[in-house]
């Protein structure tokens, strides 16, 4: 019987461990509108750490239309700051704008990034104002090109355990 009891709990701790950090929502119309990939914490699953990087991957499918604006809406504990740099999964940088208004960080492309991009924005500094535990979630939308509508890609959850 205790033996049983020890298997059980070191196989729950075993898939508790597995589970991934990050969790995205993309929409249903993925093949032609933009959408989330993922959202990676650096250092991952720290919880007690004040000082963190959120890399956030964005896919803009070639069947898209092209985006001019990014907005990332943070968690209630979350603190954004200017320091956020955006480049394509190549690794070419994207020139942007980038102004935070409260848990709102827009940025602005330089030019529109077209179709069939993977777009990548690395989060520097983001600062949590307490211990975390728990889900907290990321809004994201974007504008296209040539229109001043903001539109929801997805929710991206990130995982505190």
């Amino acid at each position: 019987m205790n033996r049983k009891l020890v298997h059980t709990t070191i196989l729950a701790l075993t898939m508790a461990v597995l589970v991934p950090a990050t969790y995205a929502s993309p929409t249903p119309q993925s093949s032609n509108f933009p959408h989330v990939i993922s959202l990676g914490e650096s250092p991952q699953g720290i919880r007690h750490w004040r000082i963190l990087r959120h890399t956030l991957k964005i896919a803009v499918p070639q069947k898209s239309k092209a985006i001019s604006q990014l907005i990332i809406e943070a968690p209630a504990n979350i603190v954004l700051r200017e320091s956020i740099d955006v480049s394509e999964q190549s690794g070419k940088e994207i020139a942007a704008k980038v102004s935070i208004q409260g848990k709102k960080a827009t940025l602005e492309f330089a030019e529109s990034v077209a179709p069939g991009t993977v777009i990548i924005v690395e989060m520097n500094n983001v600062k949590k104002t307490a211990v975390t535990t728990g889900d907290k979630f990321y809004k994201i939308s974007t504008i296209f090109a040539g229109m001043n509508v903001e539109l929801p890609i997805g929710i991206v959850q990130l995982r505190v355990i």
